[in-house]
């Protein structure tokens, strides 16, 4: 069976009807296929596409006898607004290489399908609403995405200056770069740290320093991407506990509805109130919590228990001081 390539096609068709009579070699050199894969591509548009092309001998290439269109599939309207969601998803990367290609893919788009199934972006608002207000981070770190990218695709070992919030310390190691991911509109490295001997998290804005090294490495062979990815309740790896939280009747009916976490179990009660089994890092569902205010109740473990209470309790002070502290606006 023959094969080919439909956007190799639709190039082939493109530059017919540009008008400038390309010939087989021409395309041959444009495309980086032999001459006779594009002889075949050609007899694919005249015979099976019903493309109205010929060739002329004086003008040694091909052309089109009469104005015609490249038969694209007939998309439906969810697949169209699919495409141009995802279009519209990838121009909010702004910051990263990405962003670059979302403007060649929105082109590519605008120039791919015919004027009876575009939507433009107007349209589409008044249609549906999409929720993505991801974090915007002040650092540019195209450089720092790019460098990553391609150490990941090379398997080139990385030199960085990292700096950490917690400890307030800029440190340098090298990283293994693994993975690279977004949460919340902040790109993260997953790598492995030699100067920690296990699998860690880096943001990319707090790197500050970052160079490409010659030395080559090979993924750990019990590491997995996904099942790493999914240990975290949100963001956090490491020191994952398990917590049992009683949330009440009116907050129930949306904790209930959504999958937190992979771990997660739900018992619900007559009441009406559920009770959630949920493992994660201690300060991310603490932080979880807290958001929740006087709707969720902490069982176990005691310890934690105890922590969110005294937490709770210095709150109440702050809040219970009359004084205010001055503040500078």
């Amino acid at each position: 069976m023959k094969k080919f390539t439909l956007g190799r096609l639709f190039r082939i068709y493109e530059k017919i009807r540009e008008g400038t009579f390309p010939n087989v070699e021409y395309l041959s050199k444009e495309e980086e296929v032999s001459e006779r894969t594009i002889k075949r591509d050609i007899q694919t548009l005249k015979y099976t596409l019903n493309a109205p092309i010929s060739y002329s001998k004086s003008r040694n290439g091909y052309y089109l006898t009469k104005n015609w269109e490249f038969p694209f599939p007939e998309l439906s309207t969810g697949e169209i607004l699919t495409l141009f969601i995802a279009n519209n998803l990838l121009k909010d990367l702004k910051g990263t290489p990405l962003y670059e290609t979302g403007l060649t893919l929105s082109k590519k788009l605008e120039k791919l399908l015919p004027e009876r199934i575009s939507i433009n972006d107007r349209e589409i608002e008044e249609m549906l609403s999409i929720s993505f207000q991801p974090i915007k981070i002040k650092k540019d770190i195209v450089d720092t995405f790019d460098k990553l990218f391609n150490s990941i695709r090379e398997r080139n070992s990385v030199w960085i200056k990292y700096y950490t919030i917690s400890r307030d310390e800029e440190t340098e190691r090298k990283v293994d770069p693994y993975h690279l991911y977004n949460f919340e509109g902040v790109w993260y490295l997953v790598g492995f740290c030699h100067k920690r001997e296990e699998v860690r998290d880096f943001a990319l804005d707090r790197i500050n320093e970052i160079t490409v090294l010659k030395e080559k490495f090979n993924f750990k062979d019990d590491f997995n991407i996904k099942e790493y990815l999914q240990k975290s309740f949100r963001i956090y790896k490491g020191n994952e506990d398990e917590f049992t939280l009683l949330f009440d009747s009116y907050q129930a009916k949306w904790i209930k509805e959504r999958l937190w976490h992979n771990s997660q179990k739900i018992f619900e009660n007559p009441d009406g109130s559920l009770i959630l089994k949920i493992k994660g890092n201690k300060e991310e569902i603490k932080r979880w919590i807290i958001g929740y205010g006087k709707h969720v109740l902490v069982l176990k473990p005691e310890s934690f228990r105890e922590e969110i209470k005294n937490e709770l309790e210095e709150l109440n002070e702050k809040y219970k001081n009359k004084g205010t502290p001055p503040v500078t606006i």
